[in-house]
């Protein structure tokens, strides 16, 4: 059997923290032989469509985490889709605030109203959702 994936999305200048955050899943969540895939690292460099990669790796996921920032509002629909995938694909989502909250979030235009509050984790809080996500990989 294939060790489960999460699929990790951030907005580019978030790569940083995405990567500590996919560093740590990787090696507290390792009892669970957890795969945490992100684009930066993981996505194949000759691949030709890579919206169709990134829908393929949502829908092989057991969870999504999605680290929200005001640079993911400023990029555009790339993260929203992956949201909408997890959606039409029934993938548990994880989303942490990052130097925003659900209420700032709100206001922007653009966001989806896929994103709902009991979904949210502020960043700061991320090990929060660990046991969550623990359980959604014991499935």
């Amino acid at each position: 059997m294939e060790a489960p994936q999460i699929f990790l999305s951030h907005a580019d200048e978030d790569a940083f923290e995405a990567a500590l955050l996919q560093s740590y899943l990787e090696r507290s969540l390792v009892d669970l032989d957890v795969r945490v895939w992100s684009y930066k690292r993981d996505q194949a460099r000759d691949e030709r469509s890579i919206g169709v990669s990134i829908r393929e790796r949502v829908r092989e996921s057991v969870a999504v985490i999605m680290l929200v920032s005001q640079f993911t509002i400023a990029s555009g629909a790339a993260q929203w889709m992956e949201l909408a995938y997890a959606d039409a694909f029934g993938v548990p989502t994880f989303v942490l605030m990052h130097h925003i909250t659900f209420e700032d979030l709100k206001t922007k235009s653009g966001v989806p109203p896929l994103v709902l509050e009991g979904q949210c984790t502020p960043a700061i809080d991320w090990r929060l959702m660990e046991p969550d996500l623990r359980g959604v990989l014991r499935k």
